[in-house]
């Protein structure tokens, strides 16, 4: 019983430094300044660029003067290439968020994982000129295969530690309610361009 117990609690162990990005088991990831002095955040966006929303993302940014990182899914740039280029002349960073942001990605092979890395590295680099230094796993999922994986690059891994879950939220005042609740100097927030309430959320944010 002792034994079954122990392999329950490993198991476990496992499964949460699996899914919690912050962990750092197995891949080092950036998720905020402890203690930050400075009044700043860091604002980041996932799974676009997509058009209709990206736009209003872009432009309340740019009224309130703020940059933003977005991690882009690579599949995504071509059919979305007018506003890709819109986060470039903004002057926003871009980050690599695979090429086709499967819900399987965590279970991918490592050439597989490096496969999908490299295409959205190409299609960045196809219509920004340069390959960016950032990385985030689809879903935030970090386990061994992808610390394999990401030994070819030099990335540094973002993750995050404030998250609202905006991809299930029902409005806008709910997103942008959690993140006050938790925000504070030196976070990472992570939310998601490709929902139709993020822009709203954004502003009241900011």
């Amino acid at each position: 019983m002792v034994y079954i117990i122990i392999i329950i609690l490993i198991f476990a162990f496992l499964v949460w430094s699996a899914a919690d990005i912050s962990s750092g088991i197995y891949v080092k990831t950036f998720c905020g300044i402890k203690n930050c002095d400075e009044k700043v955040v860091s604002l980041t966006f996932d799974d676009g660029p997509e058009s209709g929303t990206t736009e209003k993302v872009l432009e309340i940014l740019k009224r309130y003067d703020a940059k933003a990182t977005f991690f882009c899914i690579g599949k995504k740039i071509e059919p979305n290439s007018e506003v890709f280029k819109q986060i470039i002349t903004f002057g926003h960073t871009l980050g690599n968020h695979s090429f086709r942001h499967n819900d399987n990605f965590s279970l991918l092979l490592p050439s597989r994982m490096r496969e999908e890395i490299e295409r959205c590295q190409a299609e960045i680099k196809k219509y920004a000129g340069y390959e960016p230094r950032f990385f985030r796993p689809p879903l935030g999922v970090t386990n061994p295969m992808l610390a394999i994986a990401l030994r070819k690059f030099r990335f540094d891994v973002i993750g995050w530690n404030v998250r609202p879950f905006d991809t299930s939220a029902k409005d806008a005042d709910e997103v942008s309610r959690r993140v006050i609740s938790k925000i504070k100097p030196g976070a990472v927030v992570l939310l998601h361009d490709r929902m139709p309430h993020t822009p709203k959320a954004l502003e009241t944010i900011l």
